[in-house]
């Protein structure tokens, strides 16, 4: 068996008929702040275009926290746009998510991972999240909107302190 690679370089590009799909809540009222589909269950290729897409909300991009038990070996550490992300398995993560961590100040957004499946339920699932609380896909947007909506909440919460 060969050893594990450190390091791995995500410049590599996934297929483009594989389009991403991910959906952010901008309310963050559930555990999670959206919504992820991956295609397979290889991490690093996964996480190629899901980091480029969340980059510029973010900021750079330092940690991926993820369930080991749901993804193939990961390394510990990935290059992506010219800078070391950790990636950190654990097996006592929540099932099923994901958590992004970005240079920015409170750049943290925890994903819901839909896994691979049968096409006929992977469209329910979407229409579910649709209509339920998907609100797109823009980082930057989404985490304008979060801090808002949490400005919002502890401006209701020291009125009723107060009141």
């Amino acid at each position: 068996m060969t050893p594990q690679p450190h390091v791995t370089n995500v410049g590599r590009r996934a297929s483009p008929s594989r389009g991403l799909r991910l959906e952010l809540d901008a309310g963050g009222t559930g555990n999670v702040d959206g919504a992820w589909w991956p295609h397979s269950r290889d991490l690093v290729a996964e996480l190629t275009d899901l980091l480029s897409v969340l980059r510029p909300g973010l900021g750079p991009i330092r940690r991926v926290i993820y369930n080991l038990d749901e993804w193939s070996s990961a390394p510990r550490e990935l290059d992506s746009a010219g800078r070391r992300v950790r990636l950190d398995g654990y097996r006592h993560r929540p099932a099923r998510t994901v958590d992004v961590i970005g240079g920015n100040i409170g750049a943290t957004l925890s994903l819901r991972i839909i896994t691979p499946i049968v096409d006929a339920d992977m469209t329910a699932a979407q229409q579910h999240w649709g209509s339920e609380c998907g609100e797109g896909s823009d980082a930057a947007a989404w985490l304008r909107a979060r801090s808002a909506a949490r400005r919002g909440r502890r401006a209701r919460n020291s009125g009723h302190a107060s009141g």
